[in-house]
């Protein structure tokens, strides 16, 4: 956009028409430079021309979905399409990550300490101390992201299952009024609307055939959508995961895919609504996480994905249904560790300050 269709924009009303030619001559620009825009698709016009008809039509559906304008801009602008990046690809040698850590150190400063103190605190109370070795404290303790895992070696069903079921599937129904229904699952929601769907890409699993699948909750049905090869299975794992090749070694794959017209019907044009999306997929993904430690798999939660890509794939509606992150699951290979964080114990100590 030149300088001046810029300025044409700021000058506009989101909520009346404003005549062309009033534009036109209010901004000393040519008629054209106008129609151009419109054509372009950077501004709305009332003209029944096809580009002008479908900006119009596409208006009023993130009207009548309830998407705040901000957020609108910030989920199709952080789309992400047929990006590749070097992770898959690059040496992670430990020597390797210590190197691009001091590089990124040098450009950006020291990095900001994990233990938090604030100096103005007017005073501390020292907590009694609480034993964590029960049997759900040893499932937090061995939840981990697991970037390493036995290709090859099928992940039972019924683990898969469990996943499926423990994760996104329906504890209880409430009829709240005629034809409004509210699920809940084991994580929580905003607004109790639970709109994140799980849509499994499978590689490997026992007893499945291999591709797309959309899990019902209703029936606990996995209803295939695409049938894809094991092998082309992963390469297309790798390409959505933006060449993350390690994840693409898990047995399968868990798109979250946010029902956007479920959740902003209650939250119409909210500025908070988007961001409570996010969240409840991240409650799920911390879920999953459990569940996969309880069973001794591995899992992984990635928003690094070519979502406009996996939308596409799996036929979605972009405004109504938003691809958010992906988990993975399968069997965690023991012989490999060079990827993952291996932390030393820790327990607070009072003289602890900074680190």
């Amino acid at each position: 956009m030149s300088a001046d269709e810029v300025g044409v924009i700021a000058s506009l009303s989101a909520d009346r028409w404003h005549p062309v030619a009033d534009v036109a001559e209010s901004r000393a620009l040519p008629i054209a430079t106008i129609h151009s825009m419109v054509d372009r698709q950077l501004v709305c016009s009332d003209g029944d021309d096809p580009a002008a008809t479908r900006l119009r039509e596409a208006e009023a559906r993130l009207e009548s979905i309830g998407w705040h304008p901000h957020a609108a801009v910030y989920h199709a602008l952080s789309g992400w399409q047929g990006v590749s990046g070097e992770e898959g690809s690059r040496c992670h040698a430990a020597i390797a990550q210590v190197e691009r850590l001091q590089r990124h150190a040098s450009s950006h400063g020291r990095l900001p300490s994990h233990f938090h103190r604030r100096d103005d605190a007017l005073d501390r109370v020292r907590l009694p101390p609480e034993p964590f070795d029960d049997d759900f404290a040893r499932v937090l303790r061995n939840r981990r992201t697991t970037r390493h895992f036995r290709k090859g070696v099928p992940l039972p069903l019924a683990h898969f299952t469990r996943l499926l079921h423990g994760t996104f599937g329906a504890m209880g129904t409430e009829t709240l009024a005629p034809g409004m229904v509210a699920i809940r699952r084991t994580s929580p929601s905003g607004g109790g609307l639970h709109p994140i769907e799980a849509y499994p890409l499978v590689m490997d699993v026992e007893g499945l055939q291999p591709g797309f699948y959309h899990y019902e909750p209703a029936t606990h049905m996995l209803a295939l959508l695409e049938s894809i090869p094991s092998n082309p299975a992963r390469e297309l794992a790798a390409t959505l995961l933006i060449g993350q090749t390690y994840f693409a070694q898990a047995s399968a794959l868990v798109f979250h895919v946010a029902r956007i017209d479920r959740h902003h019907w209650k939250y119409r044009r909210h500025p908070k609504a988007y961001k409570a999306v996010l969240l409840d997929s991240g409650h799920l993904s911390q879920t999953f996480h459990l569940l996969a430690a309880e069973r001794a798999l591995g899992a992984f939660y990635t928003a690094a994905i070519n979502d406009v890509d996996v939308s596409r794939r799996l036929h979605l509606d972009p405004l109504r249904e938003a691809v958010i992150a992906a988990n993975g699951v399968g069997v965690i290979d023991h012989r490999q560790n060079e990827l993952h964080l291996n932390p030393e114990p820790y327990a607070p100590r009072p003289d602890a300050l900074a680190c």
